[in-house]
C-alpha cells in the first residue's frame, strides 16, 4: 500500500511542478489551480504513506536519512498549502513541487530499508519533537523562498523590466511582511522543538544536553534566527538586508542538515539509524 501511495504521490508532485512551470511561462488561473490541486493530492497521498510506514515501524517514520528528507518535503508542502490560502504565493509552487518530488523519490528508493527502531523511539515525545522541529524548518524554507522572490522582484523593478508575470507577484512590502511572519513562526516552532527534545532527553537518558554535532548545530541555527529576528524588531532590518540574511540563515540550516546526517550524525544515529 505504501509503495502505491508514494508512486501516485510522485506523479502528482511531477504534475504540480509542470503546471507551476507552465504558470510561470504563461500566467493564468488554470495553471495555478492545477498546480495547487496536484500539490494537495501529492501531499495527501504522501501523508497517508508516512502514516502507513509509521504504523509498520511502531513509531514516526523518521529512522533513516531518506525518511527525514521525505518528512521535510511533506511538511514543506503542507505548510505551503495552508499559507497559500492567505498569502497567495503561487510562484513558490515551482520550488515546492520539485522538493516534494525529491522527497517521495527518496522514500521510494529507500523503501523497506529502515532498521527496527529502539524502544526509546516508541514514545509520543518523538512525534512531538520532530513535528515541531520540521514544521519550523519548513517555515524557514518558505521564508528563504519568499526572500529569493523579493530579491528577484526588486532587481527587476530597478531594471525597469516590468512584465505581465511581475505584476502578478505580491508587492515588495507584502513579501517582506510574509518573510517576517514565516521567520517568526519558524523560530517559535524551532524553540518548542528544542524544548521538547531537552525534556525528552532528560526523561530517557538523564541529561538534557549532549555535545554532539546535531545539538550544537541546532543551537547555532537557533542563535542565527534569534539575531535576525532581533535585528528586524529592534534595529529595523527589513527589505533587501532581511531577505539576504534569511537566505544565509537557511543556507546554514541546509548545510548543517546534510552534513550532520551524512558526515557526523553523533548520538542521534544510535537512535535514528
Amino acid at each position: 500500500m505504501e509503495t502505491s501511495l508514494l508512486t501516485i504521490s510522485l506523479v502528482a508532485y511531477l504534475l504540480a511542478t509542470l503546471a507551476s512551470g507552465w504558470g510561470i511561462v504563461s500566467p493564468g488561473r488554470l495553471a495555478r489551480r492545477t498546480s495547487t490541486v496536484c500539490l494537495g493530492i501529492g501531499f495527501a497521498l504522501q501523508a497517508l504513506a508516512v502514516v502507513d510506514r509509521s504504523l509498520q515501524l511502531g513509531t514516526v517514520a523518521i529512522t533513516t536519512f531518506a525518511d527525514q528528507v521525505s518528512f521535510f518535503a511533506l511538511f514543506l508542502a503542507g505548510v505551503y498549502l495552508v499559507t497559500q490560502v492567505r498569502f497567495r504565493l503561487a510562484v513558490l509552487a515551482a520550488v515546492v513541487g520539485p522538493i516534494g518530488f525529491i522527497g517521495v523519490l527518496a522514500a521510494l528508493v529507500a523503501h523497506g530499508g529502515a532498521p527496527d527502531p529502539p524502544p526509546e523511539l516508541r514514545s509520543p515525545w518523538l512525534f512531538v519533537h520532530v513535528t515541531l522541529a520540521y514544521l519550523g524548518n519548513a517555515a524557514f524554507a518558505l521564508a528563504c523562498l519568499v526572500s529569493l522572490v523579493y530579491l528577484w522582484e526588486e532587481r527587476q523593478l530597478k531594471a525597469h523590466s516590468v512584465g505581465q508575470f511581475l505584476w502578478r507577484l505580491p508587492s515588495l512590502e507584502r513579501l517582506d511582511t510574509v518573510n517576517f511572519k514565516f521567520l517568526t513562526w519558524g523560530f517559535v516552532l524551532l524553540t518548542l522543538g528544542i524544548v521538547s527534545g531537552v525534556l525528552w532527553a532528560e526523561l530517557y537518558i538523564g541529561r538534557f544536553w549532549s555535545w554532539e554535532p546535531r545539538t550544537i548545530w541546532t543551537t547555532i541555527i537557533w542563535m542565527i534566527y534569534a539575531a535576525l529576528l532581533q535585528g528586524r524588531v529592534t534595529v529595523g532590518w527589513g527589505g533587501r538586508r532581511a531577505a539576504a540574511l534569511t537566505i544565509v540563515g537557511f543556507g546554514v540550516l541546509f548545510v548543517a542538515f546534510i552534513g550532520v546526517n551524512v558526515l557526523a550524525p553523533g548520538q542521534h544515529a544510535d537512535s535514528f539509524g
